[in-house]
């Protein structure tokens, strides 16, 4: 008995042989992908710290301000005799060139208060005076009374953070009149307490 060359034979092997590969090729770029995707949705959180709570801004002690409203400068308007009415308005109304916004009083620093303006949160203790440095160098006559306060912060599973602060104030009022010229310069900072 004989064997002949069958070339339907050979045709069908070198196609099993084919679809065998595109098979395997097909399974390793399904394991790829979903290692790709097990990567990107497994990857730890990105660290934030909250924000302390409580009121962002605090209302100075004292009484409330608040603007009249028409009815009321009408009222004040027709007691207030002939004379002074027009000087009155005048000095009421507010004039486009008064110029710029006025800062608030510069913030007043002691020894050692209760209270910090936080103004970033570092993963490198060695970076932290670098960020002082670059901070204070943008407002000379700001930072000149202000302290370095550095609180380390573990995290967990989000790693530990070195807080750069500056410090150190007596009451929340001059901790938020500094963090407000700290937001004028377009950097972030946080009244905390410590």
């Amino acid at each position: 008995m004989s064997t002949r060359y069958d070339p339907r034979m050979h045709a069908y092997d070198d196609q099993a042989r084919h679809a065998g590969v595109i098979y395997i090729l097909m399974l390793v770029i399904a394991v790829a992908f979903g290692a790709f995707l097990w990567q990107l949705y497994s990857a730890p959180e990105i660290p934030r710290i909250p924000a302390p709570s409580g009121p962002y801004k605090v209302e100075p002690p004292g009484e409330a301000v608040t603007a009249p409203d028409a009815t009321e400068t009408a009222v004040f308007a027709a007691e207030e005799p002939a004379s002074s009415a027009p000087m009155a308005r005048a000095a009421a109304a507010p004039s486009a060139g008064d110029g710029p916004p006025q800062l608030p009083a510069a913030p007043h620093f002691v020894a050692n208060g209760p209270y910090v303006a936080q103004l970033a949160a570092l993963q490198s203790e060695a970076a932290v005076e670098q960020a002082w440095r670059r901070l204070s160098s943008r407002a000379p006559q700001l930072f000149a009374s202000a302290r370095l306060d550095v609180e380390r912060a573990d995290l967990g599973q989000r790693g530990v953070y070195y807080r750069v602060r500056a410090g150190y104030f007596a009451d929340r009022d001059n901790a938020a009149r500094f963090c407000d010229r700290i937001r004028q310069m377009g950097q972030d900072c946080i009244v905390a307490a410590r």
